[in-house]
Order: structure tokens, then C-alpha cells, then sequence
């Protein structure tokens, strides 16, 4: 029963999120409206729908995250009682829509089944069923609520469909009040075809030149991609944002002095704010870096707010899948290039992690990334001296 009432409902319960249209606001569009692109599957309009429905559970709960709702991970990344919810209810409303597609996602329910985790438990499961009320028959029970949340626990695969979750990147920015994403991908055999970012803290505004963060704003904004469709970008609570949304493209630059770049937050540990910087100045670049948590950056990246995001963490760091693949087709579809540091594409088919060299890069052009490859295997030459 809730299977079904959830397919008739979902649609609807989604639509009324808000009546608003704020599409066309967006900026670095092509002239065409989505329409007159090849249509996007049905497995991605699931996706974006699950994506609208989590982000307003999100932006309902951030001003009132406590610190008890908070419990840490091995590397010391922050969880909160959303992170948790948000993944249960997209892996529940996904199970249900297109259940033969897979799921790998960041978290677990393993905190929440201890006996310590009982307040915690108690209040995602509320969440979630706040959340997916007039959808679903009847509440959910804890149980069937981390048992949503542990469907995530697979490693993928180079054959088959799989999701790949992060049900909010960028943690510290979403406790911090700052930018902080929804981001949903799909692979299929092996290859990510689609991606959702929501982002429900971005301005519909284009970043100016010289700034070195955004202001959040709602509603925020959504950005969907599909391989051969494009990215499509819309206000977070368009009724129709496949339909209402239009095309973003990368902003091309002609040298690469005149580029602008992103970055995360010095309270990052993939931040290495110091080899950016020689990067920078070695490219001729004079424009101030713009610091963004998030795989927010990658769709500020895919509507031509700026034209690299440059990520350098430790070596003693292992990249995973889910905080990378949505972003990277967004930007792909936009007209841009992603790789390691070393050029290598990344390859999301491996399990759980990625394997990288040198960081992972993303520029508005082919030219663009050309000469930062270069760049980057010039500095680090000289750093190593």
C-alpha cells in the first residue's frame, strides 16, 4: 500500500512545494528552454523530484540543528540528524519509483541502532515522516527508516544502475550556515549518465567578479544533467524544473589570466590554500579566490559563475564517489572538463572510492584545463626542488 500511494502521490506532493517560477532568472542560459532538448528519462525526473523533496526537509531543519543531533565520523566530518533523514527519505521514495536501480551512499544507520543512538533515531525517523507526509499510507517505523538508510551501503559496480548519494555535501557548511548540496547521481554500467544538485542556499544571481564567497539565498537553486541532455538549472521550487528550467553553459574565458576560480573553505581538509595560490599566480590569474563549501561549486562552475574549481587534499586522503559524481556530469554537460590533477578521468565504477592523482580539477573549457595540467605539473616541479 505505501508503495502505491506513494507512485499516485509523489508527483503532486512534490508540485506543491511552491507555486513560485524563478527559472528564467538564471543566468549564462542558451536561448532555448528545455523543450526543444532530447527529454530526460524517467529514472532522472524520480531523481529530481527526490531532490526537491529532501531539500526542503533541509532547509527546515538548519536553523534549528542542535548540537546533540551531531555525531561524528572517522575523519571528524560533522553528521546531523538531516544527513541521516535526507538519505532515508530519497533511498525510500527511490526503492519504491525505480527499485531495479542500486544505491551507494555516505551514510549508515550503524550510530543510530546503538542504544546511544535512541534520541538520535527517535528524531530522524520524526523527520523523515514529517517529510513524507500525505505521500505514504502510514508513518514509517525506525526500523524501516535505517533499514532505508543502510540500503546505501553498496559498493557499486561497473555493470548495472546504481545511485550514488551524498544526501548533503558539505556538512560544515549546512551546520555553519553556508553553502551546502543535495547531490544525486546516476551510473549506469559503469558510467555516470545523470546527476542532481540542490542547492538550496545558492542565489539565482551570478557571483561578481572580485567576490570571495556568496550570500545564501532562498529558494535556491536546483541543476539537473543527463548525458546528450545538457544541464538544465531552475529556482529549487519550480513546480516543473525539467519543463520551466533552462540551459547553462560554462563562461568561457580568452586567457587564462582573465579566469576566476573556487575553492573550499579554510576549515576544509581538501583545502591546500597554498599550492592554489602558486597555481594562480603562475596562470597570471589576479581575481581573488572564491570560497564555497560544497559540490555547490560545481554548479556555480556549470552556470559560468567562475571557470575553475581547484580541489588538492592530502595524500593521505581517499576522494569518495558520492562527492563528485553529481557535480562532475553537471559540469560536463555544461561544456566543461573534469579530471585529477594529473588529467586522468575519474572513474566512478571502482566501489566506494576514487582513485586520483594530484587532486581533481574542473575548468569551463578543454583550453582552460589544458593550460592548468600544465600549470599544476610545472608547480609542483618546483615545490618538490
Amino acid at each position: 500500500m505505501r508503495a502505491a500511494a506513494l507512485r499516485s502521490t509523489v508527483r503532486v506532493g512534490v508540485r506543491q512545494i511552491s507555486q513560485h517560477r524563478r527559472a528564467r532568472s538564471m543566468v549564462h542560459v542558451r536561448a532555448q528552454s528545455t523543450t526543444d532538448e532530447r527529454r530526460y528519462p524517467e529514472r532522472m525526473r524520480h531523481a529530481t523530484r527526490a531532490v526537491q523533496l529532501v531539500s526542503k526537509l533541509c532547509r527546515s531543519i538548519q536553523s534549528s540543528l542542535t548540537t546533540s543531533e551531531q555525531v561524528s565520523k572517522s575523519d571528524d566530518s560533522p553528521v546531523t540528524v538531516a544527513d541521516f533523514a535526507a538519505q532515508a527519505v530519497i533511498a525510500y521514495v527511490l526503492a519504491k519509483e525505480v527499485p531495479e536501480v542500486g544505491l551507494v551512499a555516505e551514510e549508515n544507520a550503524a550510530e543510530m541502532r546503538l542504544d546511544a543512538g535512541a534520541d538520535l533515531r527517535a528524531r530522524v525517523t520524526a523527520v523523515v515522516n514529517e517529510t513524507l507526509s500525505g505521500l505514504i499510507d502510514a508513518p514509517l517505523s525506525e526500523i524501516e527508516v535505517m533499514d532505508a538508510i543502510d540500503r546505501g551501503t553498496s559498493d557499486g559496480g561497473a555493470s548495472g544502475a546504481f545511485w550514488i548519494l551524498d544526501p548533503i555535501d558539505g556538512t560544515k557548511g549546512f551546520i555553519n550556515g553556508r553553502q551546502y548540496a543535495i547531490a544525486l547521481a546516476l551510473m549506469e554500467d559503469g558510467e555516470v549518465t545523470g546527476g542532481v544538485l540542490g542547492c538550496p542556499n545558492m542565489p539565482s544571481e551570478k557571483i561578481p567578479r572580485g567576490a570571495t564567497e556568496i550570500p545564501t539565498a532562498s529558494p535556491g537553486c536546483l541543476f539537473v544533467a543527463y548525458k546528450g541532455c545538457g544541464t538544465t538549472a531552475s529556482a529549487l521550487d519550480v513546480r516543473s524544473p525539467l519543463e520551466d528550467g533552462v540551459k547553462v553553459t560554462t563562461m568561457k574565458v580568452k586567457n587564462a589570466s582573465e579566469a576566476t576560480y573556487m575553492e573550499s573553505w579554510g576549515d576544509s581538509v581538501v583545502a591546500a590554500h597554498g599550492f592554489t595560490n602558486a597555481l594562480s599566480d603562475a596562470m597570471g590569474v589576479t581575481s581573488p579566490p572564491v570560497r564555497i563549501d560544497s559540490m555547490a561549486k560545481y554548479a556555480a562552475l556549470a552556470r559560468g559563475d567562475t571557470n575553475m574549481y581547484l580541489r588538492f587534499p592530502p595524500k593521505t586522503y581517499r576522494e569518495k564517489v558520492w562527492d563528485h559524481a553529481a557535480g562532475a556530469i553537471v559540469v560536463q554537460e555544461a561544456g566543461g572538463v573534469i579530471t585529477d590533477g594529473s588529467g586522468k578521468p575519474l572513474d566512478f565504477s571502482k566501489g566506494r572510492f576514487l582513485d586520483i592523482d594530484m587532486g581533481i580539477v574542473a575548468t569551463s573549457t578543454p583550453e582552460l584545463h589544458a593550460k592548468l595540467l600544465e600549470t599544476i605539473a610545472q608547480v609542483a616541479q618546483q615545490q618538490q626542488q
